[in-house]
C-alpha cells in the first residue's frame, strides 16, 4: 500500500481507494437489496397469489438488468467521489456537526429545504430526459425498454445508461452549493436512493400516498409521460403529470360489456 501511495500520490490514492470502496459497496448493496426484494415478492409462497393473474419477468430480462446495472455502477460510483472532492475542498455548504449550523432547529429546517430542492431537481431532470428528444433517444430510452409490468423487477432500479444515472443524481450535488446540508444526511440520502430505485421498480401495488411507490412508478414505465417524481407525488400533482393506475398492476382488465342484440 505504501508503495502504491508513493507512486501515485496521497490524493490520488485516497480517491482511487474511495472509488473502489464505492463500487464494491454499491454492487453489494444493489444485489443484496434486489435479491431480497425479488425473493420476497417473486419467489416466496406469497408470489403464487401475487402472480395468479399476471406474468413474471423472464430470466433473460433479469440478467439483462443485472448486466446493465453492474456496468453502470462503474460510472455511478464516481458521483459520491465527486461529492467528496467538492466537500473536502470547501466548494459546498456542507457541514459536519449540528453545532456548526447553530443547533437542531436550523439543521432540520435546512435538511427539509435540501430534500425539497433535490426532489424538485430530480423531477425536472427526469422530465427533461423525456421531453428532450435527443436526451430520450440517446440516453433515457435504454431504461424504458422495460415498458411492461412483466419486464420490471427490483433489478431494473439501476439499469440505466451511465450518463442517465449521473444526470438524475446531479440535484444532490447542485443543491449542496446553495443550501447548507449535513455531510451525513447528504450521503445517507444517496445511500437510500440506491435502495429506493430498486424498490419502485418491483412492479408491486403497495403504496402509501403521497409517496411515489412502485404502483405509481410502474405507470411511468407503461405510459412514459406521467409520474416523474422520485420519492413523493407532490411535483407531479403540482405540474400536472400525476396519474393513478387504472387497476391492479400487470392484470389485464377483461371486457365485461355485453353485445346488445
Amino acid at each position: 500500500m505504501a508503495y502504491f501511495i508513493e507512486k501515485i500520490g496521497v490524493d490520488w490514492a485516497h480517491y482511487f481507494l474511495s472509488y473502489v470502496r464505492n463500487y464494491v459497496g454499491g454492487v453489494l448493496l444493489y444485489y443484496a437489496t434486489s435479491f431480497a426484494m425479488y425473493y420476497y415478492y417473486y419467489v416466496h409462497a406469497r408470489s403464487k397469489k401475487i402472480f395468479a393473474n399476471r406474468e413474471k419477468p423472464t430470466w433473460d430480462t433479469l440478467v439483462d438488468q443485472m448486466k446493465l446495472s453492474t456496468a453502470g455502477l462503474l460510472i455511478y460510483c464516481m458521483h459520491p467521489l465527486f461529492d467528496e472532492y467538492l466537500v473536502e475542498n470547501g466548494y459546498t455548504l456542507c457541514y459536519f456537526t449540528v453545532k456548526e449550523i447553530g443547533g437542531w432547529v436550523p439543521c432540520v429546517a435546512f435538511s427539509i429545504i435540501y430534500f425539497a430542492m433535490v426532489e424538485v431537481g430530480i423531477y425536472w431532470m427526469h422530465r427533461t430526459l423525456h421531453t428532450n428528444k435527443f436526451m430520450y433517444n440517446n440516453i433515457h430510452v435504454i431504461h424504458h425498454k422495460y415498458n411492461k409490468p412483466h419486464t420490471l423487477s427490483p433489478f431494473a432500479g439501476l439499469a440505466f445508461h451511465p450518463l442517465d444515472g449521473m444526470l438524475q443524481a446531479c440535484p444532490y450535488i447542485v443543491s449542496m452549493l446553495f443550501v447548507p446540508c449535513h455531510y451525513f444526511f447528504h450521503f445517507f440520502m444517496i445511500f437510500l436512493t440506491a435502495i429506493w430505485a430498486n424498490y419502485i421498480h418491483d412492479a408491486m401495488d403497495h403504496n402509501i400516498d403521497p409517496i411515489m411507490g412502485p404502483k405509481y412508478h410502474t405507470i411511468h414505465h407503461t405510459h412514459y409521460v406521467y409520474n416523474y417524481g422520485q420519492v413523493f407525488t407532490f411535483c407531479d400533482r403540482i405540474w400536472g403529470t400525476f396519474k393513478e393506475p387504472d387497476g391492479p398492476t400487470g392484470v389485464k382488465i377483461r371486457d365485461v360489456t355485453k353485445k346488445i342484440e
